[in-house]
């Protein structure tokens, strides 16, 4: 099957495309939406589908306009990955699909399906996963090591799941001084009583480079893992396991769901309990490699880019 994936953050370009190629599929990328750019490239290489993501840079009025254009008058199938749902549905996701009229509609989540089904599309779910190509162990790098890191972006919109898993690892982690730094935009401007606490500057090391974040993963010896959802996993579950990182997640009905606790990751339901988990593996650190491991084989053997383009092309072949 020959596809144009198109976008142009690290995120998606280190994800699926290579899941695809793994399936035996040709995948050419384009990294903006040109109007002569595009024309051309469907008249060259008549591609059986083109696949879109998310909500980035490349993603003006006039470029979505130009997307459902080209694509129509080529006559290609069109695959979304819906990746903002549910909590920029309404904003984004809906506007997206309205603008560019996909063929398909895949979304990490499972609620919106029925959502988009109800107003006539096409929609399947698919979650996150991993790409153990680029989700893997890195060099020990200088400015990275540290007892727990984050990796998260700050902000007021967040959802109370995430609100949560920012109290429960986090607080008592920053009120009691551990060696933590936390990486992402917009820390340094959250309001205080966004999470009831707040973050020295000490612990603020600002945005992540996404090629980066393995440095991150493999050089801290825990790794805080906020969810957004107590129903969905989010993207840095996966890729910090792919990268051979110890997780420390809360104990959500999907983080449960899908891992075992003592075996692949650690959880929390406490302040009270992220301490003692935290306190218990930075004693014990062969202990807390072979769960990282462990972790590390599980998403690899079942949470792969592979195991969801395979997922994709089930339903659009």
């Amino acid at each position: 099957m020959k596809i144009i994936f198109i976008d142009s953050d690290q995120q998606y370009l280190q994800g699926l495309p290579a899941g695809f190629q793994k399936q035996g599929c040709q995948v050419k990328i384009l990294y903006d939406i040109r109007e002569e750019e595009l024309d051309q490239m469907l008249e060259d290489e008549r591609p059986d589908l083109v696949v879109t993501a998310g909500w980035t840079k490349i993603h003006t009025r006039k470029k979505l306009q130009t997307l459902g254009r080209l694509t129509k008058k080529h006559r290609v199938k069109h695959a979304y990955w819906s990746t903002e749902d549910p909590g920029w549905t309404d904003k984004w996701s809906l506007y997206y699909i309205e603008t560019t009229q996909p063929d398909y509609i895949f979304t990490i989540d499972r609620a919106s399906v029925p959502f988009y089904r109800e107003r006539g599309y096409r929609a399947h779910y698919l979650s996150w996963a991993c790409n153990p190509e680029f989700h893997k162990p890195a060099a020990f790098k200088e400015g990275y090591q540290c007892d727990i890191a984050v990796v998260a972006t700050g902000g007021a919109d967040w959802s109370e799941c995430r609100k949560s898993s920012a109290q429960v690892l986090l607080k008592p982690l920053v009120e009691k001084n551990y060696d933590l730094l936390v990486w992402g935009k917009h820390w340094e401007d959250l309001d205080p009583g966004i999470l009831g606490f707040s973050i020295g500057s000490k612990n603020l090391r600002g945005k992540l480079p996404y090629l980066e974040t393995n440095y991150v993963y493999s050089s801290a010896k825990v790794v805080l893992g906020f969810q957004n959802s107590d129903c969905e996993l989010t993207a840095r579950t996966f890729e910090i396991m792919g990268a051979g990182g110890f997780l420390l997640a809360p104990a959500t009905r999907a983080v449960l769901d899908t891992f075992s606790p003592g075996k692949h990751l650690a959880v929390s339901r406490s302040a009270a309990e992220t301490i003692k988990m935290v306190d218990y593996y930075l004693r014990h650190e062969q202990e807390r490699r072979k769960v990282a491991q462990r972790g590390q084989s599980e998403v690899y053997s079942r949470y792969t880019y592979s195991h969801r383009a395979a997922e994709m092309l089930k339903v659009v072949v």
